[in-house]
């Protein structure tokens, strides 16, 4: 007699040839899955036994089980169909303009007016991406998933970006990510219709995809997998450094339009276009023996005013204050009597050394780019936009503020209430030479304003610092009170600001921005008359890093709806002007007049009213030092007489001495000196 073997669920027995039971091991998971919830249930106590409640919810379990077993069992029949093998080609093919559409929609808005060559070219580089993509995965459907995850994460990348910056993600801002996330929590998100279809799009294919039947994986076919994921990095790589994309595809990303030139031209196409520019190239006809020359002319150049070194007894303290997002808004028409203007600034601009607007290379956002010009003397204009010096390259060689600051005996001092890490500041500030950098981790327990260390406290750190000791120093101070989003709230009704706009209509983004602007306006005059309270002289440099975000918008609010873009230079330079003053206190004045040679301010400069001077943030650092009665370098001296030729220049354009904006690659008069500023900026930084 044979024995009967015991028969578990999920399989059947047959008759084997010796007329035996065996178990067929075709497992059967909807049967499975139909039974489990059918079996815990019998194990449970008997219902008159459980109250009614946990009854109720032991039914509930049961009848999601019951459905996802459904599910699963429908699952793995159509995995079975003849159709499902068959479409698994088709399904997979599709991933890759899935994939264009996942990095474009959320964010561009011309999607469907794109050139098709651009189309194509784009369609082509994300087939070779996902091509390294499965075959890296073996040709899984994870793979293929994780793929389009990673486009669906990108395009989403750029809607939030562009929202807070006005631009979309550029390479170095993948460097930066824990500055991203430790100011992020500063902003609202929000989901707008075209970047909940994305998400559709992702799930509606990763249901497809999940329908279509697994691939059996050998040895063999594991390494023909690896062998093509190798040849394909191989030749992407290979691509990436020998094609220039800009000369082999006609790819130009606009530097005051980055945003539009992404819509045109496709994100994946620009993207790698700004990884090529990312490292520093050598400017045509550098050379270190001709910078040496060049600056040792500087040496005793006449057209420079002399440095005012023995007009004070003692050297003042130097303090540079780059105020987080502080612009004077009343630049735009229809605003000059509002609360978006400055008032306590305009009036101290009035008794200031040097006054005006300096335009940044930053807008919305890039904080970092602002600190770099300032410091460093350099402009972005030589570097090209999408690039963020402080993550990007050291800094430990080049002449900057605090370099030379040190070598005048001077004690130096940044200070950020924010992380440390933020832009790698830690490691610049070092590299750049700091003695001492205070970060956040200093200011526990300081006041705050919209969850933001206030100005205020960070002029009371510098008060301090100079309390502690009276000899010279350089004060660095980077502050946060004035930082995105203005949606954040928190603000009391006596410190609450309503700007009109055109038409009455009103902006709670611009009313919370020109209420922190009102209050940062108000800690400035707290500092001055601090500063001039003291019985020692102080020097204090006062700027903005950049306007906000919503400045496109709020341009074109008050231009009748016509963008900075249709206008013109001139008009988008205007999104990049923030305000500036260097400053001396009452003691620095006094010893002035004691010797009778006080500092003249320039001829066309205002006493009173207005501000109308009008430079660059990389000039700002060698003006401070002048105007500060100390001696200055060769390298300073070469700013100096720069800026009388092109008074302002930034990653956009350059302004000429009458007056006039010019882009970059225009042909004028100034050209030869462009290109002197481009090798001794290389030499200087990378030299």
């Amino acid at each position: 007699m044979h024995e009967i073997a015991s028969v578990s669920p999920g399989t059947r027995p047959r008759i084997d040839n010796q007329g035996g039971f065996k178990l067929q091991t075709k497992r059967y998971p909807v049967y499975f899955a139909f039974c489990l919830p059918l079996t815990m249930h019998a194990s449970e106590p008997h219902e008159e036994h459980v109250m009614p409640g946990i009854r109720h919810a032991r039914a509930a379990q049961d009848a999601v089980r019951a459905l996802f077993a459904l599910i699963a069992g429908a699952v793995d029949r159509l995995r079975s169909l003849p159709f499902a093998k068959k479409a698994r080609p088709f399904v997979f093919a599709l991933a890759v303009p899935t994939a264009f559409l996942l990095l474009e929609v959320p964010y561009n808005e011309s999607l469907f007016s794109m050139d098709p060559y651009y189309a194509g070219l784009n369609l082509a580089l994300l087939a070779g991406l996902f091509g390294i993509c499965y075959f890296v995965g073996q040709r899984s459907r994870a793979a293929v998933a994780a793929f389009l995850l990673a486009c669906l994460a990108a395009g989403t990348a750029n809607y939030f970006v562009i929202m807070f910056k006005g631009q979309p993600v550029v390479p170095a801002d993948l460097f930066a990510l824990s500055t991203a996330a430790s100011v992020g929590s500063s902003y609202s998100f929000e989901l707008d219709a075209s970047l909940l279809a994305s998400i559709a799009l992702f799930l509606g294919y990763c249901a497809a995809l999940f329908l279509m039947p697994k691939q059996r994986l050998s040895f063999r076919r594991g390494l023909t997998n690896a062998t093509c994921a190798l040849v394909l990095v191989g030749g992407f790589g290979w691509s990436l450094t020998a094609v220039d994309i800009e000369k082999a595809f006609d790819c130009t990303v606009d530097v005051w339009g980055v945003k539009e030139s992404y819509a045109e031209q496709g994100s994946a196409l620009c993207f790698l276009k700004r990884v090529q520019d990312l490292s520093p190239a050598e400017p045509d006809g550098y050379a270190t023996e001709a910078i040496e020359d060049m600056l040792d002319s500087y040496a005793d150049a006449t057209a420079i005013p002399e440095a005012h070194a023995s007009e004070l007894v003692e050297q003042p303290t130097v303090i540079a204050i780059m105020n987080e997002t502080f612009s004077d808004l009343s630049r735009y028409p229809g605003l000059a009597d509002t609360e978006a203007r400055p008032a306590r600034f305009h009036e101290l601009a009035g008794e200031a050394l040097e006054a005006g607007e300096a335009y940044a290379s930053a807008m919305g956002g890039g904080t970092c780019n602002s600190e770099f010009e300032f410091l460093t003397g350099s402009s972005m204009a030589h570097l090209g936009g999408g690039v963020y010096p402080y993550v990007l390259y050291d800094l430990d060689k080049a002449e900057s503020l605090v370099s030379y600051f040190s070598s005048m005996g001077y004690a130096t001092h940044a200070l950020h209430p924010a992380e440390g890490t933020n832009w790698r500041r830690d490691r610049i500030y070092a590299q750049l030479g700091f003695d001492r950098f205070s970060d956040i981790s200093l200011f526990d327990g300081a006041d705050t304003l919209r969850g933001l260390v206030t100005d205020r406290a960070t002029y009371d750190y510098v008060l301090n610092l100079l309390a502690e000791n009276e000899q010279p120093q350089f004060i660095f101070d980077v502050t946060m009170q004035n930082h995105g989003g203005y949606d954040v709230g928190g603000l009391s009704e006596e410190m609450t600001v309503s700007v009109p706009l055109p038409d009455d209509a009103t902006s709670p983004e611009l009313n919370e921005y020109a209420s922190v602007i009102r209050q940062a306006d108000q800690d400035l005059a707290y500092l001055t008359e601090q500063l001039n309270a003291l019985e020692r002289p102080v020097v204090l440099c006062f700027f903005g890093d950049h306007q906000p975000g919503f400045s496109d918008w709020l341009f074109e609010a008050t231009h009748e709806g016509v963008s900075a873009d249709d206008l013109g230079l001139d008009a988008v330079q205007s999104r990049y002007a923030v305000p500036y003053l260097i400053w001396e206190n009452a003691a620095a004045r006094a010893i002035k007049q004691q010797r009778g040679n006080p500092v003249e301010r320039e001829a066309d400069a205002p006493a009173t009213g207005p501000v109308e001077q009008r430079s660059s943030l990389n000039y700002l650092g060698a003006k401070l030092v002048d105007l500060a009665g100390l001696p200055t370098t060769n390298y300073q001296r070469f700013l100096l007489s720069t800026s009388k030729s092109i008074p302002a220049v930034n990653l956009n354009g350059y302004l000429s001495a009458d007056g006039t904006w010019h882009w970059l690659n225009e042909e004028t008069d100034a050209e030869n000196l462009l290109e002197a500023y481009a090798w001794i900026q290389y030499d200087n930084l990378f030299g």
